[in-house]
């Protein structure tokens, strides 16, 4: 996963992001596609007024071909969003806007935690169905989907434990956590004495290491990011040079 120092960073996934954009804007000529987008949006737009008898919109049936195109292209996509909605945790932590209504700094915190380790296990299973879309795109090309698996595994061995007990298990704790919790028990309905203060201290220390924590994380899992988009690069010729399209 480590490349040429002369490299940009994340070389490989602008290279994937335009070529997925580029494909994208080819698929547009596809027969039928333009028509039968125009007319999901109709029916999107006026939902509400659609009646009971109405039927659904079938699903569009590409090609074998580009069925297996699309399925790389959707599915890369579809791992990048996962991966804007892990970094995007860290404005989550950042900012607190329940002010004055029954949220506590504790609660709202303990909540983007178990959001943030959600979107390991998240990125993961979406990991898996890019891997094996990109087997059928390219059966030539050796891809090991278990032992990138593995790497992931490895890598975030204590993130997808933690969403592990949230899912099956219990809520998050955190020992920091606690002392936001305690803080601001102590100072409800009290006069100052200090509580808040302490609360508030505790509070700003604690968002920032998670802000911090959120960042580096992140820069991993654009590693394998990265990693998965040259991959592809070398395994997809339809991104340069569409067949079917």
């Amino acid at each position: 996963m480590k490349k040429n120092n002369l490299e940009p960073l994340h070389n490989y996934m602008a290279i994937m992001l335009d070529a997925s954009i580029r494909w994208i804007g080819w698929l547009e000529n596809y027969p039928g596609w333009k028509e039968w987008n125009h007319t999901r949006l109709k029916r999107t737009l006026y939902a509400e007024f659609k009646s009971e008898t109405d039927a659904d919109s079938p699903a569009f049936v590409f090609s074998e071909v580009i069925e297996r195109q699309h399925a790389v292209v959707f599915q890369y996509l579809c791992l990048l969003q996962t991966v804007t909605a892990l970094k995007e945790c860290e404005y989550y932590f950042r900012r607190f806007p329940f002010r004055n209504l029954p949220v506590t700094h504790s609660d709202h915190i303990t909540n983007i935690c178990e959001m943030y380790f959600g979107r390991f296990y998240e990125f993961r299973e979406r990991l898996k169905k890019y891997l094996n879309a990109l087997i059928v795109a390219a059966p030539k090309k050796n891809v090991d989907v278990g032992g990138f698996i593995k790497l992931f595994d490895k890598e975030f061995d204590g993130e997808l434990r933690a969403r592990h007990s949230v899912h099956h298990h219990e809520r998050f704790e955190d020992q920091a956590i606690d002392r936001v919790y305690l803080a601001h028990v102590v100072s409800a309905g009290q006069p100052d004495n200090g509580w808040k203060a302490e609360r508030q201290m505790a509070y700003r220390r604690l968002t920032k290491e998670w802000v911090s924590r959120v960042r580096k994380r992140a820069s991993k899992v654009d590693e394998f990011m990265e990693a998965a988009a040259q991959l592809t690069i070398e395994s997809c010729d339809f991104l340069d040079n569409p067949v079917g399209l």
